[in-house]
């Protein structure tokens, strides 16, 4: 996943930071030399002052010999004082160049022009990569917020922008953390998840994977048979069950999907199971009938938590069924599967930010471990690995 986008945006981090070190290495010099010659200038009136200094001294030590013997200590101790005005004053000019030279190094703000060719060297990388206009435009103004008038060097300015990238990318990914699912599961029995999606998403195998998921943390968990539509959808998911060895209420095909999921409910309280799991019918397209049939299941069973899976190999087009299954059905959290051989990486990035709504986990394999909690910084920080 990522592997285009990872490239263009190191891509462009090298060539700001060229831009950045050329500005540093053409300019400041000049500035510094300007500088330098200051000093000279200054560290030359003070030697013209301490001449004159000198010369009136001198004056009047030979009056005054005119007219009375002066103390040669007198004299020895007076000159020593004029070689010590002169040490001091050398090391004065040696400091303030040493000042100088520092500020050199730290010296080029970025400014919209710098910020304008970064993100134009990611953009269209992006675009290509299913993310969303909407997240582009998220993403510029957070490099913008973050990286702004911020004063960088040679040494420090790639480390500036990497971390400003990643923090504008992980700020359109929204998180809600596992362990607060834990918690939520605690506090109601049976919890109630209903999973909802297109045909062909991986709807089905990512329940499985939950159920395995709950099981490790020691929940009991019943499924809801709810697709009576798709054909082979009911023993598909019985082989799950039965692999995992939890239980499963069905009805048959073209039953209501409603009903299936009231009497899992029904069935759960009666044995004092942690979770129900209601696994739902999809279609190649987001019809009426699939809506209307779906906001039934979800007016009966009055679910606590329901999860859209998408497939994140479609982009945007998982983007926007996600979309439409929150105004139409209302949805709370996503899961993507095959985030593993997503090369792209476009709905991870955008998902959330269109929906408002967080990513769960991730998919990453056919195996019932092959699912991952989603954690924003981590991904945002593997776009840079």
């Amino acid at each position: 996943m990522f592997d285009f986008i990872k490239k263009k945006i190191k891509d462009s981090i090298n060539s700001i930071q060229k831009k950045l070190s050329k500005e540093e290495h053409s300019e400041e010099p000049q500035k510094f030399e300007l500088e330098r010659k200051g000093l000279q200038r200054e560290e030359a009136a003070q030697t013209v002052e301490l001449k004159k200094e000198e010369k009136k001294i001198s004056a009047e030590i030979h009056e005054q010999q005119l007219k009375a013997p002066v103390k040669k200590e007198a004299i020895r101790k007076h000159d020593g004082e004029q070689r010590k005005t002169k040490q001091i004053s050398e090391p004065k000019v040696k400091k303030q160049e040493k000042e100088v030279e520092k500020h050199r190094v730290f010296s080029h703000a970025i400014n919209k022009e710098d910020i304008a060719s970064l993100y134009a060297g990611i953009k269209d990388a992006l675009l290509e990569n299913n993310v969303a206009v909407s997240v582009l435009d998220a993403i510029h103004k957070d490099l913008e917020e973050n990286l702004l008038g911020k004063e960088v060097s040679f040494l420090t300015n790639k480390k500036e922008i990497e971390g400003a990238i990643k923090k504008s990318i992980s700020d359109v990914m929204f998180e809600y953390p596992v362990k607060n699912l834990m918690a939520d599961i605690q506090h109601k029995k049976p919890y109630v998840i209903l999973f909802v999606g297109v045909n062909g998403a991986g709807k089905t195998t990512t329940l499985a994977k939950l159920i395995h998921f709950f099981l490790k943390n020691g929940l009991k968990v019943t499924v809801s048979a709810s697709d009576t539509f798709r054909a082979a959808s009911i023993e598909q998911l019985e082989i799950h069950t039965k692999n995992l060895g939890v239980e499963i209420i069905k009805h048959n095909y073209g039953a209501d999907p409603a009903a299936v999921a009231f009497d899992a409910i029904k069935h759960a309280k009666s044995e004092n199971t942690d979770l129900v799991l209601i696994d739902t019918a999809g279609r190649s397209d987001i019809n009426k009938n699939l809506i209307d049939e779906l906001k039934k299941v979800k007016r009966v069973s009055k679910p606590d938590l329901t999860i859209f899976v998408g497939d994140a190999l479609t982009g945007n087009d998982a983007v926007n069924q996600a979309r439409i299954f929150d105004t139409e059905v209302g949805i709370d959290a996503t899961i993507l599967s095959k985030a593993d051989v997503d090369k792209k990486g476009g709905a991870v990035l955008s998902i959330s930010y269109i929906t408002k709504k967080p990513i769960l986990f991730l998919g990453t394999g056919q195996g019932y471990d092959d699912l991952i909690p989603f954690d924003k910084e981590k991904t945002a920080n593997f776009l840079l690995d």
